[in-house]
């Protein structure tokens, strides 16, 4: 027996009701959508220290450039489908077309075919509906149902049906008929890839009723469901022949931590969300939602010296109720929260609702990634590097505007200073040095602005391939860009830049380089330009 739950990616309210529901259903065998090649890591979900927001960080090792991350938080229902998997110690497999494939894909052309497998059925809009509206329809299939209800934004109707109201197991099967009804437009067509990601996943099923699995829960994409649902109306040997001939790539695959930054829509992550932070709030505890994040706003307000009172509190609770009754919606959501208090609290200006925007709508939480779990030789080094250095407490914190003054005369912060550099020569910039800092006449001090970044995992395993730590990597990585420099000026640089970094190694090779260039320079302007350095 096979049981779809049509999810939406990162949707708290997708979360609680798939929970709900898998404890109704009780399945012997779990397949989430997600990336095969990662399957091993699956069991890591149950350490108590791998704290989302984290991310599966699938890659070729031999060809950078092809990563793929696929990010979780506490609310997503993938999440939570593992862990409840792993609570009951049932199988548990993602599904998806693998990265090897994907990678293999990435640079032949894809066209956009209809689906040979999928019913053909004319679908007539009705009259009222314009060819403007009826053109955005096709681009985006849901946007017929939140036209019909509405909407005009398929995403917020999504949103106001399905995550912000508590909704019965059985919403699945109403969106999984939904889903059936829309995908049998005929005027749709999905891409080739869509296809073989459907077909594979169908595959997976397969593999798992050979299995003798007798109750398979299916958590997959609400859009993917009808292509999963009836096995019997897809032919195997059309889905074989959509995946023949595929040469895989060999990848490797790791968690790393992730952003509630990164995770919102802005960060350009496709499945990404508006409102991480306000999301949290509706999975966590529901009731007196709004009551809460109207009391964060206020004590942020009072941390910068802004007015926030209790009254504050109130009228602005009154003002998001007032509008989702206005606008029929069973809870007010992050719009009605929002204009709510750029008239109650910011008085109508828009300045204020900055500071809201970063901490109560998309919020400041970073996850962590604790150090049993597999890492490359690099990484593991560069933990310790921070721990030793006591810089951990900056890394496990997002603080865009944290500056920290390092006193070189102190062993722990030169050491500090010296991984800050070393990172900076690999090309992973968690430090920016401020203008100000002053090593001379007896003040030896640093200033520097850190802020560490997701997308750094992955520079992590490039300079991976200089050396097993961070020392010998920035030593090698420094040697190899001397080799190719042929004029004074960035050769100084360089020379700069490995005595801050404390690369003894280095420095001897260029040393000698530099005296040797400056002997043959005859260009009076760059010896003039490396002078200062010198």
């Amino acid at each position: 027996m096979i049981k779809i739950f049509g999810i939406r990616h990162h949707g708290p309210g997708s979360a609680k009701s798939l929970v709900n529901a898998l404890r109704e259903y009780e399945p012997d065998c779990l397949l989430i959508e997600g990336p095969p090649d990662a399957d091993k890591l699956i069991e890591h979900v149950a350490n108590e220290k791998l704290t989302p927001p984290v991310a599966l960080l699938v890659y070729n090792p031999k060809e950078l450039t092809q990563a793929a991350y696929f990010p979780f938080a506490h609310f997503s229902p993938e999440w939570q489908a593992i862990q409840y998997g792993l609570k009951k110690e049932i199988e548990i497999r993602f599904m998806d077309l693998p990265q090897s494939i994907h990678f293999a894909l990435d640079k032949i052309p894809e066209p956009t075919v209809a689906d040979p497998n999928q019913q053909q059925l004319n679908f007539e809009p009705e009259p009222k509906i314009s060819k403007e509206e009826n053109d955005k329809t096709r681009l985006d299939p849901m946007g017929m149902m939140a036209f019909l209800a509405g909407y005009e934004d398929s995403e917020r109707w999504w949103e106001v049906t399905f995550e912000h109201s508590d909704n019965e197991s059985d919403v699945f099967d109403s969106i999984l008929e939904m889903m059936t009804a829309l995908r049998e437009d005929a005027e749709h067509r999905e891409t080739r890839r869509s296809l073989q990601r459907e077909a594979f996943m169908r595959e997976s099923i397969r593999k798992a009723q050979k299995e003798k699995k007798e109750k398979i829960a299916v958590v997959c994409g609400a859009w993917h469901g009808p292509a999963l649902a009836d096995l019997k109306k897809f032919p195997i040997k059309n889905d074989k022949a959509l995946l023949k001939g595929i040469k895989k790539i060999k990848t490797q695959s790791t968690w790393v931590p992730w952003t509630y930054e990164r995770l919102s829509t802005m960060s350009g992550y496709g499945a990404g969300v508006i409102s991480p932070a306000w999301y949290e709030m509706l999975f966590s505890k529901r009731k007196n939602v709004v009551v809460r994040w109207m009391s964060k706003v206020a004590r942020l307000f009072r941390g910068e010296d802004l007015d926030g009172s209790s009254a504050h509190i109130i009228e602005a609770v009154r003002l998001a109720e007032t509008l989702a009754s206005l606008r029929l919606l069973p809870l007010p959501g992050i719009q009605e929260l929002r204009e709510s208090a750029v008239s109650i609290f910011c008085s109508g200006y828009e300045s204020p609702m900055e500071l809201i925007e970063k901490k109560l709508i998309i919020g400041d939480k970073m996850g962590k990634v604790p150090e049993e779990i597999p890492m490359i030789p690099l990484q593991a080094d560069l933990m310790k590097q921070i721990k030793s250095a006591y810089l951990k407490k900056d890394f496990d914190v997002i603080e865009p505007d944290k500056t920290k003054e390092l006193d070189l005369r102190k062993p722990t912060q030169l050491r500090a200073s010296q991984l800050l550099h070393r990172l900076n020569i690999l090309n992973i910039p968690w430090g920016e040095r401020r203008k100000g800092s002053r090593l001379a006449q007896g003040a030896f001090k640093e200033n520097w602005k850190l802020k560490w970044k997701p997308g750094f995992a992955i520079r992590i395993i490039e300079a991976g391939m200089w050396g097993n730590t961070v020392e010998n990597a920035a030593t090698n990585f420094i040697q190899k860009k001397a080799s190719e420099i042929q004029t004074l000026p960035p050769l100084t640089a360089l020379v700069r830049d490995a005595l801050n970094a404390n690369l003894n190694t280095a420095i001897p090779q260029l040393v000698h380089q530099l005296r040797d260039l400056a002997a043959l320079t005859r260009d009076v302007t760059h010896l003039m330009e490396a002078l200062p350095a010198l």
